[in-house]
């Protein structure tokens, strides 16, 4: 599963410098963005954003990490519990995020 995550999170960052507007119906927006017509907050985000990254060094040292750790945390918790794991990190750090900037009053 750690290498699908890797191959995932790499397609998708080859996705994005191939068509570069797709990031806005993806990427993380506020709670409240959206009225004035640009993006917006969606459902999805809560997962689409954790695909995303900003550069090739960014997708580099993130995919590194990934499989660094991943595997050994795959092999510990078996591959349907890891990827629940996975999932929720990627979740609550959204949920954090979101958080975060609602009580800030940022964008």
């Amino acid at each position: 599963m750690t290498t699908a995550l890797i191959a995932a999170n790499v397609a998708m960052f080859l996705l994005e410098q191939i068509a570069p507007g797709l990031i806005f119906g993806l990427a993380l927006w506020p709670l409240g963005t959206g009225q004035a017509g640009g993006p917006g907050f969606a459902p999805w985000q809560l997962v689409s954003y954790s695909f995303l990254h900003g550069s090739v060094l960014h997708v580099a040292f993130n995919m590194f990490a990934l499989y660094m750790f991943g595997g050994m945390v795959e092999r510990v918790f078996g591959t349907r519990r890891y990827l629940v794991y996975y999932f929720a990190c990627v979740v609550s750090a959204a949920l954090t995020q979101l958080m975060f900037a609602a009580l800030s009053g940022g964008v």
